[in-house]
């Protein structure tokens, strides 16, 4: 089985897609209920005067149905949050890198976001704000249970201080020069 990376708050995202998934059975079986109720006005067993009430009982079946799109889209805009995530390589997620892998504008991406940590779609990162945005990565965690973090890399031809992930190569963000945490401890 192939290791991944996730930044991702798995069992807030499990809790969510089964909320979904039952709020999107209930809605659409409230939705089939009321329905009944309509061919019993079309066949004039129910007043027309009843149209109204039967709309007013599908509300809460259409918005249970909203409930669930609305969950489910959270979780898929999380998710191809943590692609970005993943795909980073010195810890450092700017704004300008998510938007390039995303394809979103630049002052778009904040807004998501700050919403999606607010409720806790993510783990072992945190997002910054102010004057340079971005997100800072810790650890991921690996399907395998283990976790890959970062490193502080001394670079051997400026002796400029660079932070790679674990077990990578990389290049010095100062002078280019090839930088490698491979068979270093962390500290």
């Amino acid at each position: 089985m192939k290791q991944t990376r996730t930044y991702l708050n798995h069992d807030l995202i499990t809790k969510n897609k089964k909320k979904a998934s039952l709020q999107f059975k209930f809605g659409i079986g409230m939705l089939i209920f009321y329905s009944f109720d309509f061919w019993a006005i079309h066949d004039g067993e129910l007043e027309k005067y009843y149209i109204p009430l039967v709309i007013a009982l599908m509300m809460p079946a259409f918005y249970l149905i909203w409930c669930s799109r609305k969950n489910s889209s959270e979780i898929a805009l999380a998710e191809k949050y943590d692609t970005a995530f993943c795909k980073d390589k010195n810890g450092y997620v700017t704004a300008f890198e998510m938007a390039q892998v995303l394809d979103k504008k630049y002052f778009d991406i904040f807004v998501e976001l700050e919403r999606l940590f607010r409720c806790g779609y993510f783990v072992n990162c945190t997002l910054q704000q102010g004057r340079n945005p971005c997100v800072i990565i810790y650890e991921a965690q690996m399907n395998d249970g283990q976790s890959v973090g970062f490193m502080q890399v001394i670079c051997k031809k400026c002796g400029a201080s660079n932070r790679i992930r674990a077990n990578s190569r990389g290049k010095c963000e100062y002078c280019g020069s090839v930088i490698s945490t491979v068979n270093l401890k962390n500290p």
